[in-house]
């Protein structure tokens, strides 16, 4: 007898597969039988005719690991599997949980608030990603749960908030610590080379590391040193790594955002002009072509038989913390100093010169010249309020910091700084360079969304306030309903594996991301006319519909009277177990 049956659904396997009408046998967590099980019983049976039955979703890039410890994870993290997903890897763009070490404690903590909005200290209670790892599963988890290695992290480790390239001895010791992260279960080593402190490296530090991933065979994933007119020497960059070391690189939420020194502001009205003639006028303008031009290092690598792929996130906004668009000089003595050099007005004027009049040139390690510089591309509305850590400025959440300057008479890089002054470094801000939820936009990554080679993914930072992303929401849900169904511009099968077997084969999950007898019984029972989402930029945090259930490990955590409170039946996943 199986312990669960789904009965007469249609079933897109995961692999890119047609779809076929088949029951699905579950015992003991798993998917054990495959065919007509119409005489066969089970102690639990879900009718599944006329809905679509797929593995559950594999988020390849996320920073859920910053609030999955807490004791309201649960509550934090639903939004993710009611929209169907069911595991997702931690540790992405350098910054993660773990491993916190005594060496240079203070700073990697201070890392870590960036992101969480909480004070760390007090949160800590491992040491290690295999303290981490054992820790949350004793306790328990809504969904399943993998790691990377943090490059960000371990720099801070053996370097402190060095700004420069790090000596012998200091590689040594990164080097050491993240052949201890994989061999505690890591699934490999992300960089956030925008970020500070991976700004700071060289492309030879990174093939060095790479040597102990390819000791593993682990992944190398990199959210890049730049996303703007220097992307060809960001991703010659890390496809020289994967190459030299004969590794899997993985590029994090591939764009493309156009940039010219000498017009700057001639390059910012086309972007404007192009959005208002799209959106207005409803002039077909190709813009994805700008992204698809950049793309023919990937595609040749890829042609040349190397273990290369992608992730996108189904948006037309990004996010992340506010202080990574500010000077990597500001960050010297750390990020609590950095606040009391902000209150200066003359390091202000400084930072605002350096903002207006510094040209991010690669390497994008020197004082003016980080890439990350972009309030120089898109001017000062290019970021929006995103979360904030007290009550006192929550009603700013949402809006520009034009905006916020203009009510209240201040120069906008005035209103960040003494937000994040007021905040104590804690700010998350969205950045678009147009307006929130422009199709414009959008249309302008078409070329990596439907690439054969990209995974979709969240890069989830929900935690417990602020205004979220409505990817948090509905990331897997609205591609497959607005992309796949409505547009029809990816077909079924193919989107259905971007989002399973495709991220699970990158990253080296096993047994998971399909619907085949022995693999793990993740699975998403929808009712494929009724998916969709209302979620927006304005009104994230809205349930998608069309979600009847969705199992971890076999068991119901979503069914359709909602989500099942306490189940826990996420599992700790890492590198090379089943």
């Amino acid at each position: 007898m199986f312990d669960t049956i789904i009965r007469g659904g249609t079933m897109i396997d995961g692999t890119g597969s047609g779809p076929k009408r088949i029951d699905i046998g579950i015992s003991s967590g798993f998917i054990t039988k495959l065919g007509d099980l119409s005489s066969v019983k089970g102690e639990h049976s879900v009718d599944a005719k006329g809905k679509l039955v797929i593995p559950g979703f594999i988020d390849i890039h996320s920073h859920a690991d910053l609030t999955i410890h807490l004791d309201n994870h649960e509550e934090i993290l639903q939004p993710l599997v009611m929209q169907g997903i069911t595991t997702f890897i931690g540790g992405n763009c350098g910054v993660g949980s773990a491993p916190v070490t005594r060496e240079n404690r203070t700073e990697i903590l201070q890392y870590q608030e960036a992101f969480t909005m909480r004070p760390m200290e007090s949160h800590i209670r491992w040491d290690g990603v295999g303290d981490f790892l054992e820790k949350m599963e004793k306790r328990g988890m809504t969904l399943n749960m993998g790691l990377l290695s943090p490059h960000g992290i371990l720099r801070l480790a053996a370097a402190g908030s060095a700004r420069r390239l790090i000596t012998d001895g200091e590689l040594s010791a990164m080097k050491r610590l993240l052949e201890q992260t994989l061999a505690e279960g890591a699934f490999g080593m992300s960089t956030g080379l925008q970020y500070f402190p991976g700004s700071q490296s060289d492309t030879e530090e990174l093939i060095s590391l790479g040597t102990v991933l390819k000791k593993f065979d682990a992944v190398f994933t990199s959210h890049l040193r730049s996303y703007s007119h220097t992307l060809p020497q960001a991703l010659d960059e890390v496809l020289t790594v994967g190459k030299k070391n004969d590794i899997h690189v993985q590029i994090s939420h591939i764009y493309w955002q156009p940039y010219s020194k000498l017009l700057t502001p001639v390059v910012r009205g086309l972007v404007r002009g192009g959005s208002f003639l799209y959106n207005r006028m409803r002039l077909p303008i190709p813009v994805e072509a700008g992204l698809k031009g950049q793309f023919a290092p990937i595609d040749r690598a890829i042609a040349e038989g190397r273990r290369v792929g992608l992730d996108i996130v189904p948006t037309s906004q990004g996010f992340t913390e506010l202080l990574a668009f500010f000077p990597p000089w500001l960050l010297d003595e750390g990020r609590r100093r950095a606040l009391t050099r902000l209150a200066d007005p003359e390091t202000r004027e400084k930072v605002r010169h350096d903002i207006e009049k510094g040209e991010p040139d690669w390497p994008h390690r020197e004082a003016a010249s980080w890439s990350m510089n972009y309030l120089r591309m898109t001017g000062w509305g290019g970021l929006r309020v995103m979360s904030v850590a007290s009550e006192k400025n929550q009603n700013l959440e949402g809006r520009s910091f034009p905006e916020i300057g203009k009510e209240s008479g201040r120069h906008p890089l005035d209103v960040m700084a003494d937000l994040l002054i007021e905040e104590e470094g804690k700010v998350l801000v969205f950045h678009t360079p147009t307006v929130p939820d422009d199709p414009f936009v959008a249309r302008s990554m078409y070329y990596a969304w439907f690439h054969p080679h990209s995974s979709v993914t969240t890069d989830t930072i929900l935690l417990g306030m602020g205004r979220p992303s409505h990817l948090f929401y509905d990331a897997y849900p609205r591609y497959l309903s607005r992309y796949c169904r409505d547009q029809k511009r990816i077909g079924l099968p193919e989107a259905v594996r971007k989002c399973t077997s495709l991220p699970s084969r990158q990253i080296g999950i096993r047994n998971r991301g399909e619907i085949r007898e022995g693999y793990a019984a993740d699975i998403v029972v929808m009712d494929w006319e009724k998916l969709g989402s209302t979620a927006s930029f304005y009104e994230p945090a809205r349930t998608p519909s069309g979600i009847d259930y969705v199992f971890v490990n076999g068991r119901q955590v979503v069914t359709p009277k909602g989500y099942q409170n306490g189940t826990m039946a996420g599992k700790v996943l890492r590198r090379g177990e089943v």
